[in-house]
C-alpha cells in the first residue's frame, strides 16, 4: 500500500510538470497569432491574457494524456533503476498489483478530462470566440499615430497631432466620405475612443463639423462642445456572432442534426461530439497501456530499451487511429463507434496482459509461472 502511494505521488507531480511544460510549449505557438491579433487591434494586456488562459481547456485535452503516459515510462523507468521495481517483483507483487498506482492516474486523469470536455471547454472557448470577434470587429486604435493621416475605415480618414498618456488624442482632423454624396469634415481638441453598442466610438471635445455634397458646395457648420461618431465599415456589419464554434458547443447540440446548419456540418459536428465523449479515456488507456507492457512478464534492466520502444510506438499508433477514426467518422456518420472501440481497445488490451500469468526462470533454469 505504501508502494503504491509513493509510486502515485511521483507519477502525479510528473505529470503536472510535464503538463505545464506542454501546455507551455504550445502556449508559446499559439500567443504569437493571438498577441498579433491584440496588439494590431490595440486592446489591453487584460485580454491578452484572458484569451490565453480561455484557449487552455482545449489544449489540456492533448496535454494530460500524453503527460500521463511519458509520466509512467519516466517514473517506471526511476525506479527500475533503483531496483525498488526488481524488489516489489520478487516479494511477490503481481504485475496487476504493481500497476495500481498507474490506474489510480489514468482514473483521476480521465475524470479531470471528463469534467474538462463537458463544462470547463464550452465554457470558456465561448469567452475565447466572443473576445477574439470582439477584437476583430474593433478599430484598430494603436494605428493612429501622431502627425500622420490614417484611413481607420473606408472612406473615413483620421489625422490627430498627439496622444496623452491616457489615450486621450489631441488636434484632431476627421474626413468622412462613408455617406454617398455627401463628405463631412470635422476638427475637435481632443478626442477618446469608447465602445457602444459593440461598437468602437470616437468622443469629440469642442469642435467644428462642416459638410458638403459631391459637388463641392458647402452646407451647415456647427460647433460643438461634445459629439460622438460611431465608427464602422458599413451598415450591415455585425455586432453578434453569428455562429457558434464547435469547441464552445455541448455534446447534445453536437450530435443533433437540427443544431446543424448543413448535412455536410453536422457530420463535423457529429464526429466532433462523439470524440468528445471518447477523448477523456485516452488518459486511462495510454497510461494503463504504458504500464502493462512495462510490468509484462519478467522486468530487468536490460529488456527496458526494447519495451520503450514498444511503448512508445503503441501510444503513437493510437493517436493516429483516433485521429483516423475521427476522420471516418466526419465522412460517414455510421462509423461513430470505432471511435469509442479505438479509445477503449488500450484499455482492454493493458487488464488483459497485467492479468496474464507471469513466466520467471529460476537459478536451474527452469521456467516458472506466477499468478
Amino acid at each position: 500500500m505504501q508502494f503504491n502511494l509513493y509510486i502515485f505521488n511521483q507519477l502525479l507531480r510528473t505529470t503536472l510538470a510535464l503538463t505545464l511544460v506542454l501546455v507551455g510549449i504550445i502556449w508559446l505557438f499559439q500567443t504569437i497569432r493571438i498577441l498579433e491579433l491584440v496588439v494590431n487591434r490595440g486592446a489591453a494586456v487584460v485580454d491578452f491574457l484572458l484569451m490565453s488562459v480561455a484557449s487552455m481547456p482545449l489544449w489540456l485535452m492533448i496535454a494530460i494524456p500524453i503527460s500521463g503516459f511519458i509520466a509512467v515510462n519516466w517514473v517506471f523507468s526511476r525506479i527500475l533503476a533503483d531496483r525498488e521495481l526488481l524488489v516489489m517483483q520478487s516479494i511477490g507483487l503481481s504485475p496487476l498489483q504493481l500497476a495500481k498506482a498507474p490506474i489510480a492516474l489514468g482514473v483521476l486523469l480521465t475524470a479531470f478530462l471528463a469534467v474538462n470536455t463537458v463544462y470547463i471547454l464550452p465554457t470558456s472557448f465561448g469567452v475565447y470566440k466572443d473576445l477574439q470577434f470582439k477584437l476583430r470587429n474593433s478599430i484598430p486604435t494603436i494605428l493612429l499615430r501622431d502627425g500622420v493621416f490614417i484611413e481607420v475605415v473606408d472612406d473615413m480618414t483620421m489625422f490627430i497631432g498627439s496622444r496623452d498618456d491616457d489615450d486621450i488624442m489631441r488636434d484632431l482632423f476627421i474626413h468622412d466620405a462613408r455617406i454617398a454624396d455627401r463628405i463631412i469634415t470635422m476638427t475637435a481638441q481632443s478626442g477618446e475612443f469608447i465602445e457602444r453598442d459593440g461598437s468602437p466610438t470616437l468622443i469629440l471635445q469642442n469642435g467644428e463639423r462642416s459638410e458638403r455634397n459631391a459637388e463641392g458646395q458647402s452646407g451647415a457648420v456647427l460647433l460643438f462642445d461634445t459629439h460622438s461618431i460611431t465608427i464602422t465599415r458599413n451598415s450591415s456589419q455585425q455586432t453578434e456572432r453569428a455562429t457558434i464554434d464547435i469547441n464552445e458547443d455541448s455534446i447534445s447540440n453536437l450530435l443533433s442534426p437540427d443544431a446543424a446548419q448543413s448535412p455536410q456540418f453536422y457530420l463535423q459536428r457529429h464526429a466532433e461530439g462523439h470524440y468528445r465523449i471518447a477523448s477523456p479515456w485516452l488518459g486511462l488507456g495510454l497510461a494503463l497501456l504504458s504500464a502493462a507492457i512495462i510490468l509484462r512478464g519478467q522486468i530487468r534492466r536490460d529488456l527496458w530499451t526494447r519495451r520503450a520502444s514498444l511503448n512508445i510506438g503503441a501510444c503513437v499508433l493510437v493517436i493516429i487511429a483516433v485521429v483516423v477514426s475521427r476522420g471516418w467518422v466526419t465522412n460517414n456518420a455510421n462509423l461513430w463507434p470505432f471511435i469509442h472501440l479505438i479509445v477503449f481497445a488500450p484499455i482492454i488490451i493493458a487488464f488483459w496482459l497485467l492479468r496474464q500469468p507471469r513466466e520467471t526462470i529460476d537459478a536451474t533454469g527452469r521456467k516458472e509461472v506466477l499468478t
